[in-house]
């Protein structure tokens, strides 16, 4: 028994059972304790209006604020409208109904529950009408308590029009209830069912959000670990066809594989890129760049499809006058999707205009093919994620339909705005991005541009006598590697693991330290900071060749002492760069 008398759950689940005591086995039927005709005739008070009025504003407020709370507020009011001893609010939750709310004398009882067919509240929703009985524990004795339950009066609490609970008063004396009171409690059960929609549809809602963001956890936590493990098996395909054209082999095979696995480069990229977009961590490294220099770097990322279906490119984009403070590297990322996007679906042959020009106060870009075109349902659509064109069954432009949303995203964070426009299927695309003229810049040619393809930039010369320790548990990414780099003229040592990669940096004393990060035994970061602990050169560079290319993964690389980030597939040039730096 609770405090007051009333049962906790379990023992109110208790059934009478023969032999059991009289308080614990029904002394009466319904029929004595029912008493609702009685309720006509008796003489009801005059209603007050304002009292009320001022209960269910509050109540209102109530719903607006907290409905969590709402249904023990709206059992408070009931308490003093009706003037009762106790009020509730019990709702239907399978075979029991639970006190969901509960003010005044009981108030101790809330959160208790009872079996619907022991309690008072299933006569009222079984028939769905206003019920009135006089000493109800004489027929539901799970009731009985001190203060005994003199008179109660219950009202259906309807969901959707079905009734699934009760709003009810008690009175623990031998005062009465009128049709005033019945009054008041229907208007309070209409605010019962409005906050109990409302929390249920919150509840739900909340239970959504928290599935949808589990979802997107688990979704980045999966394209993170799509991006290492496909990322892992292309370095060393990667590295092993630059040391083949290194011994000057440059056989057309070895252009079919560069494609490829360009292509499955871009892919990940793609997957990565649009993950990181829709969580926001994108950080853009914004700087005044010429509209120019973006789209040349752009068109050079685009050049080998245009190369491969013999297209041309007509360039009508002035070299100065279209300043934009923005992301070079970014900016030329949106270029080169639109730049693909418009060489995929032309007919080889065919020619793609790309013109830049002041609007006002904007700076625009037009992209404008003579391709399949786009249909006019799709036109709201093309900027969607995993959103394609209509492809035949042989997919022959493929993709994942992620190049177009990368676009639209960047654009919006830049500030600007993207549009697709076409006469309809046959009758080519064109694509507009708006951008804000630089402020505040004085606008001259020379500005700072995107940085320049890695592929532009020579090899850097290896420093006379230079050791590099690699350490990488892919055997074929740890060995290619290696032998580039001692084609090149360093002096290289491999380890697979971070044991043995101490090891050998003790008598080998690196100049230079590649390091991937999912390591067995030890991973990347700890062995960087434990190789920062060893007597090895001044000049050590730690740098970290991995799989990981996340913003995250790059702060923790930073933070754990290594000196450059590089994901792989990693191009020669970049790599020698990295390592003479």
């Amino acid at each position: 028994m609770l405090g007051n008398g009333v049962r906790t759950p379990d023992e109110a689940a208790r059934r009478p059972a023969p032999g059991a005591s009289a308080a614990e086995r029904p002394t009466a039927r319904f029929e004595d304790v029912d008493i609702g005709d009685e309720l006509a005739a008796r003489p009801s008070r005059p209603p007050n209006h304002e009292r009320e009025g001022v209960a269910l504003a509050l109540l209102a407020k109530e719903i607006a604020e907290n409905p969590r709370n709402m249904l023990q507020k709206l059992a408070e009011a009931a308490t003093e409208l009706c003037d009762a001893g106790t009020a509730g609010v019990s709702i239907l939750d399978g075979d029991v109904f639970r006190w969901e709310a509960v003010a005044g004398v009981w108030a101790s009882a809330r959160g208790s529950s009872m079996p619907r067919d022991e309690s008072p509240c299933g006569i009222c929703v079984d028939r769905d009408a206003t019920q009135l009985m006089h000493l109800p524990d004489r027929v539901f004795p799970t009731l009985y308590a001190e203060p005994r339950f003199v008179e109660g009066l219950f009202v259906p609490l309807r969901d959707h029009g079905v009734p699934k609970g009760t709003v009810w008063v008690v009175h623990h004396d031998q005062r009465q209830f009128d049709r005033e009171d019945e009054r008041t409690l229907r208007v309070l059960a209409q605010f019962a069912s409005a906050a109990w929609q409302l929390w249920q549809a919150h509840e739900a809602a909340h239970e959504a959000y928290e599935k949808a963001v589990a979802a997107a956890r688990s979704k980045d936590e999966f394209l993170a670990l799509l991006g290492h493990e496909l990322r892992n098996p292309l370095s060393p395909i990667v590295t092993a066809m630059q040391l083949m054209r290194m011994r000057g082999k440059e056989e057309p095979e070895l252009g079919i594989i560069q494609r490829q696995v360009s292509h499955l480069v871009r892919l990940v990229d793609d997957l990565l890129d649009i993950s990181r977009i829709t969580r926001g961590k994108i950080e853009l490294r914004r700087q005044p760049v010429e509209l120019l220099s973006v789209v040349l770097r752009g068109l050079e990322l685009a050049s080998p499809l245009f190369e491969q279906r013999r297209q041309e490119v007509e360039l009508l984009v002035p070299g100065s006058g279209l300043l934009v403070q923005g992301d070079a590297d970014r900016l030329a990322q949106v270029v080169a999707n639109l730049l693909t996007n418009a060489g995929k679906y032309s007919e080889p042959g065919t020619k793609i205009r790309v013109q830049g020009e002041r609007s006002g106060q904007l700076v625009r870009l037009t992209v404008r093919d003579q391709g399949i075109g786009i249909a006019p349902e799709m036109l709201g659509r093309i900027f969607d994620t995993f959103v394609q064109q209509p492809q035949s069954l042989d997919r022959s432009t493929g993709g994942l339909g992620l190049g177009l949303a990368i676009v639209s995203s960047l654009v919006a964070l830049h500030g600007g705005t993207v549009e697709a426009r076409s006469a309809g299927p046959g009758h080519g695309s064109e694509f507009v991005i708006d951008l804000p003229l630089a402020r505040g810049v004085e606008q001259k040619s020379s500005s700072v541009g995107p940085s320049a393809p890695p592929s532009s930039r020579g090899a850097a010369a290896p420093a006379a006598g230079k050791r590099i320790l690699v350490v990488d548990d892919n055997q074929d990414a740890a060995e290619t590697v290696a032998e580039v780099l001692g084609h090149l003229g360093y002096e290289v040592q491999v380890a697979r693991d971070g044991p043995g990669a101490l090891e050998v940096a003790r008598t080998f004393k690196p100049n230079v330290c590649l390091l991937d990060i999912g390591l067995p035994v030890m991973d990347g970061y700890e062995l960087a900071r434990r190789l920062r602990e060893f007597d090895l050169p001044d000049d050590l560079r730690i740098i970290a060749v991995t799989g990981y290319g996340q913003d995250a993964d790059r702060r923790r690389s930073k933070e754990a002492g290594f000196n450059a980030h590089l994901v792989k597939p990693v191009n020669l040039d970049t790599l020698t760069n990295a390592v003479s730096h």
